[in-house]
């Protein structure tokens, strides 16, 4: 499949044009009478004796454009956590033992340690139930919202927290939050 640009249309008409035995100067007339009707803004742009084929909207739009591509793709800042987590399953007594657990826990080497004992998570059982490294939105979001919350506190054991996975206990170890 050939794909013609506006340049292949250019050169095109050009070798027509060369190549008919009486060049029409009216068509040329016509051609310019039309860009002078045009706004400013949508007439091609003309630099010394050379047309580009496009308008001042359109390079606006493609710069608009780039600027977003760029906006997107490199993302800029965004907030982060490394946390840890202890999941069991929703049963009726699951946020009762969560508690209990909890008022074990008060340091991080405690927290990992009930993790591998307590947790249904595979995390849980091989590093302690960390999650590693994460941005909003790779989580539930009841989960980024309880990590991502200004008030839950870093260093500390918070929930239990309910998901369509279970009940959770949290132990955020770092977090940075960008606004």
């Amino acid at each position: 499949m050939i794909k013609i640009c506006n340049y292949h249309l250019f050169f095109v008409g050009a070798l027509l044009a060369s190549t008919s035995s009486v060049a029409s100067s009216s068509s040329f007339d016509t051609l310019a009478a039309r860009q002078e009707a045009k706004p400013f803004y949508l007439r091609d742009i003309q630099i010394g004796d050379t047309t580009l084929p496009f308008s001042p909207a359109s390079v606006v739009i493609m710069i608009i454009s780039i600027i977003m591509l760029l906006r997107n793709l490199l993302g800029g800042p965004k907030s982060s956590a490394v946390a840890s987590h202890i999941l069991v399953d929703d049963t009726e007594d699951a946020k009762a033992k969560l508690t209990a657990i909890k008022k074990e826990i008060n340091d991080f080497t405690k927290f990992k340690g009930a993790a591998q004992r307590y947790s249904k998570c595979p995390s849980g059982k091989a590093s302690g139930g960390s999650l590693g490294k994460f941005t909003p939105g790779m989580m539930v979001p009841v989960f980024d919202k309880v990590i991502f919350d200004k008030e839950s506190k870093v260093g500390q054991v918070i929930g239990p927290i309910r998901t369509n996975f279970g009940y959770h206990l949290i132990w955020i170890e770092e977090r940075d939050l960008v606004e």
